[in-house]
């Protein structure tokens, strides 16, 4: 799935939201969101607790839901012990 954002909030924590709108940004503010242009969007989800997601600001569009990540990194991880082991 493919977003046309340039920016995002994040509250420093877990939630990113991409904002594809500018009406939206104001909004995020009003909430307490820091806003980042997308370039620093990989650094703020590797830095962000296991709870993280990224969906879009008005909810419409799900990127990683909360905890998938963790789910993948960790099949990887049974991938991996599996062919070490073998």
């Amino acid at each position: 799935m493919e977003s046309k954002a340039e920016v995002f909030a994040f509250d420093g924590c877990h939630k990113i939201y991409l904002i594809e709108d500018e009406n939206d940004i104001e909004e995020a503010r009003k909430y307490g969101y820091d806003i980042y242009r997308i370039e620093r969007l990989e650094s703020a989800f590797r830095h962000s607790c296991s709870m993280r997601f990224i969906q879009d600001w008005n909810f419409k569009k799900s990127y990683i839901k909360q905890f998938e990540f963790i789910d993948v990194v960790e099949q990887k991880e049974k991938e991996n012990e599996i062919s070490f082991t073998d």
